[in-house]
């Protein structure tokens, strides 16, 4: 099956993906050091289970990226500055 569009079929796929990130509301973070602050929340967390939070059934590497999720036990950090506080504790 050829394509007729000048970006090709990946690129109509990338477009695609772009459409329904943007419909759904979902910004992926680009600050690095907030998303392994993040990370390091999960893997310290006795809820967190291979790469899955057993609290809310999420996978964390994809989930931690994602700027409007949140720990559902409150213990991201906010900001990269914010890392190690648990606000629940």
């Amino acid at each position: 099956m050829s394509c007729n569009c000048k970006k090709g079929p990946v690129g109509m796929l990338k477009g695609a993906a772009k459409l329904v990130r943007s419909e759904l509301g979902l910004v992926i973070l680009q600050d690095l050091s907030l998303i392994a602050a993040r990370r390091r929340a999960c893997e310290g967390c006795d809820r967190w289970d291979h790469g899955k939070c057993v609290e809310c059934g999420c996978y964390t590497f994809a989930k931690s990226r994602l700027s409007r999720e949140a720990c559902p036990l409150g213990r991201w950090p906010q900001t990269a500055g914010d890392a190690g506080q648990d606000r629940n504790r």
